[in-house]
């Protein structure tokens, strides 16, 4: 397994230099790649300036197509794995090493991060979001999923690629997710942090736009999942589990995250 680090970027200068610094801290720079999504605020020279390696799109495509260059350059770099995080500092780099844990030892999923929400700091928007794109994510792949919405992820790169994922904004998330299923791949989960500061995040992610753009995609997929019905029913009925944990013991530095937490259907 030889993963690398993949970073989207629009438009985030005043983040993305603090994410590719502790990036590399985790990960070799060489395998710290940022995609620029026609940013114009000197994002991707941030992200050269930090150590990155940076793939520059001529103009803004949308997440999805981001994500799906970054796959594609790292397949051409020789990576079999990709961790995809958000470039406005939500996610925590220094939690790569419990994805990266749980992706060596079932190297053919696909690992989410499951962002720890407590009410008093996140907001109720991201809560009831989440919990609307888990239901459909879940009924139209038919496995479960409890975090569709995160992009704190570990992707492994050939297998994501034949997906045939379409989408270019921000659904290609829980596109990728359902195809996935879709196709037998295994999705597996890892309990992670997120910092929603209180000021200061850049986030792209219109409510009205996108969150149409879920609905649109959830009810699509929901008439194509009918289609697959008898497949998808097999499929659960032979499902293999995915590596439990190891231990259930708490380490001795006190940090319960260190062991991913992993539920399978």
């Amino acid at each position: 397994m030889t993963p690398c680090v993949v970073i989207p970027v629009f438009n985030n200068a005043e983040s993305i230099a603090d994410v590719v610094t502790r990036s590399i801290k985790i990960m070799p720079a060489e395998s710290v790649l940022v995609v620029s999504d026609g940013s114009t605020d000197g994002s991707d020279e941030r992200a050269e300036a930090a150590g990155a390696q940076v793939v520059r799109l001529t103009h803004n495509m949308g997440k999805g197509s981001a994500i799906r260059t970054g796959l594609s350059e790292a397949k051409h770099r020789g990576f079999t794995h990709a961790v995809v995080l958000d470039a406005d500092g939500q996610h925590l780099p220094e939690q790569i090493p419990r994805l990266l844990a749980a992706a060596r030892r079932a190297p053919s999923a696909i690992w989410i991060g499951v962002r720890r929400m407590p009410a008093d700091t996140t907001p109720a928007s991201s809560r009831r979001g989440r919990a609307i794109s888990n239901f459909w994510t879940t009924l139209d792949g038919w496995q479960k999923v409890r975090d569709a919405q995160c992009g704190f992820r570990v992707y492994p790169i050939r297998a994501t690629s034949r997906l045939g994922c379409r989408h270019c904004g921000f659904p290609f998330e829980m596109e990728v997710l359902i195809r996935a299923s879709w196709a037998g791949l295994r999705i597996g989960h890892v309990d992670v942090d997120v910092h929603y500061p209180a000021e200061g995040r850049v986030s792209h992610f219109d409510m009205r736009r996108d969150n149409w753009a879920f609905t649109l995609l959830s009810f699509r997929f929901f008439w194509m999942m009918l289609a697959r019905l008898p497949l998808l029913i097999y499929r659960v009925a032979t499902r293999r589990r995915l590596p439990a944990e190891s231990s259930k013991k708490t380490p001795k530095n006190g940090d319960r995250g260190l062991e991913p937490h992993i539920e399978s259907q």
